[in-house]
C-alpha cells in the first residue's frame, strides 16, 4: 500500500513536470514566433506598411485599432496621413453629441485628410442642417470627387433641384450612380443609407425644385414614384424623368424626417 502510494505520489510529479515543460516550450515557441513576425514586418519599406494597413483601415477600424496594439511599427504608421483618408468611420456617429474629445479630433483629422465619408457627413451636415448651402457642396462635391457613391447621389440630386446649367451635370453624375452597379441595387442603397444619416440630424434645409426635367411624353407617364418603391419599371422613363421623380421622392423624405 505504501509502495503504491508513493509510485502515484512519483508519477504525479513526473507528469507535472512534463505539463511544465510543454507549457516552457510552447511560450518560448510563441515568444520565438513573434520576434520573427517583428522581424518580417520591420524589414517591410514604410510605404508598403502604410498601403497595407491603409487596405485594412478601409474596411475595419477595429481591424486597424488591433493592428495598432500588436505591432509597435503598426503603430507608428497608423497616424499617417494616408490611412487617416482611407479608414472606415461607420460606425461612428455623424453627429458626435456624447463622443469623448480624442474620437472628435480623431474625426476631424479624418475630414482633413480628404476621407471621403468624412467629407461626405460634413457636407451634409453643413448644407441641411446649418444651412451653410456654398460649403455643404463643396464638401460633397470633393467626396463624389474621390468615388463616394451617397456623395454623388446627393450631389446629383441637389444640382437637378437647383436647375440651371447644373441639371445636366445632376444627370450626369446620377446616371453614372446607377451604372456603377447591375439593376438598380446601387440607388436603393444609396437611398436607405442616405436617410439612415439624415435621420440623425437635425433638418434645417429643404430641397425645392426650380425646374422640372420630365420630358412629358407620353410613354414617360405612370405613377408618381415613392421612396422605398423598386425600380423594376424605370425602363419606360427616360433618364430626365426618372430622376425627375427621384427628385420629388427625396424632397419628400426630407420632409417626412423632419415634420
Amino acid at each position: 500500500m505504501f509502495n503504491f502510494s508513493l509510485s502515484r505520489s512519483y508519477g504525479s510529479s513526473k507528469t507535472g513536470r512534463r505539463t511544465r515543460t510543454g507549457r516552457s516550450k510552447t511560450i518560448k515557441t510563441k515568444k520565438t514566433t513573434r520576434k520573427l513576425n517583428d522581424l518580417a514586418i520591420k524589414s517591410l519599406p514604410k510605404e508598403l506598411l502604410v498601403d497595407v494597413l491603409a487596405r485594412v483601415a478601409s474596411s475595419s477600424f477595429t481591424d486597424l485599432f488591433n493592428a495598432k496594439l500588436c505591432c509597435r511599427d503598426f503603430l507608428g504608421a497608423a497616424d499617417e496621413d494616408y490611412i487617416l483618408e482611407h479608414v472606415s468611420i461607420n460606425r461612428f456617429p455623424v453627429i458626435p453629441w456624447f463622443t469623448r474629445d480624442e474620437v472628435v479630433a480623431f474625426l476631424n483629422r479624418c475630414k482633413d485628410n480628404g476621407n471621403p465619408e468624412a467629407l461626405y457627413r460634413q457636407g451634409l451636415v453643413e448644407y441641411f442642417s446649418y444651412r451653410r448651402m456654398e460649403s455643404g457642396l463643396e464638401y460633397l462635391k470633393r467626396a463624389a470627387d474621390k468615388g463616394h457613391i451617397e456623395a454623388s447621389y446627393v450631389y446629383g440630386i441637389i444640382l437637378l433641384c437647383t436647375g440651371g446649367e447644373s441639371t445636366q451635370q445632376g444627370l450626369k453624375l446620377l446616371n453614372a450612380v446607377k451604372s456603377s452597379k447591375s439593376n438598380s441595387l446601387r440607388i436603393q442603397e444609396c437611398r436607405v443609407r442616405t436617410k439612415a444619416i439624415i435621420r440623425t440630424m437635425w433638418i434645417n434645409n429643404y430641397l425645392v425644385r426650380q425646374t422640372n426635367t420630365c420630358c412629358h411624353e407620353q410613354p414617360c407617364i405612370r405613377m408618381e414614384r415613392t421612396w422605398d418603391c423598386n425600380e423594376d419599371n424605370d425602363v419606360l422613363l427616360c433618364d430626365a424623368c426618372r430622376w425627375d421623380q427621384e427628385v420629388i421622392a427625396f424632397c419628400k423624405m426630407l420632409r417626412g424626417i423632419a415634420a
